[in-house]
């Protein structure tokens, strides 16, 4: 099977300079393609690939677009920390924010729910409640050397070379059986 291109475009801003493509959505019947680039939303014609108009409203390259399942509103994700929600008359009716630069957004299939992250913290956004739950991503890990508070009962130590850590009597006793790590199989000269 041979594949032919359709249409092909090249995306350049005002001083003629290719821009970089990071996403882009169909809308749900197939009539439009909203394209990520730079920092513009661009609105296509699937049909002949016609620019229909270039959205401008981030401050920042923009990452990710997505199309609503009743294709009545999309939305997109910049650098510039924001998600606008646009409608299909290409007007932004909603702007939030996070934390840090929109790396995704997703309409959830089955509602009108809108979900976006960004490296530290992802937003649900829905039609009905004009309002935006945002989580937090769960805490980092501790650090090894605060589990000896955690457990004070109960000797650990680590392996020098795989940073694995052990119950300390345990340990001890498969480095003298084994003479090495019984995670990594490093040889140790001497027990911890």
């Amino acid at each position: 099977m041979r594949a032919v291109p359709t249409w092909i475009d090249k995306v350049h801003d005002r001083d003629k300079v290719e821009q970089c493509i990071y996403d882009l959505a169909f809308k749900p019947d197939g009539s439009q393609l909203i394209v990520a680039a730079g920092n513009r939303v661009l609105v296509y014609d699937t049909s002949d690939g016609t620019l229909i108009q270039p959205l401008k409203g981030h401050k920042d390259t923009v990452y990710c677009v997505a199309y609503a399942k009743d294709g009545k509103r999309f939305a997109s994700g910049s650098a510039d920390k924001s998600i606008i929600i646009w409608t299909s008359k290409l007007e932004g009716i909603l702007k939030y924010t996070h934390n840090d630069s929109i790396q995704c957004v997703a309409y959830n299939p089955i509602t009108h729910q809108l979900a976006s992250c960004s490296s530290g913290d992802f937003g649900l956004w829905s039609p009905e409640q004009k309002s935006v739950s945002k989580h937090k991503r769960w805490p980092r890990p501790l650090r090894w050397e605060y589990y000896r508070s955690l457990l004070p009962d109960v000797s650990i130590t680590m392996c020098p070379s795989c940073f694995q850590m052990f119950h300390s009597e345990e340990y001890e006793l498969l480095v003298l059986q084994h003479n090495c790590c019984p995670y990594c199989r490093r040889p140790i000269d001497e027990p911890s």
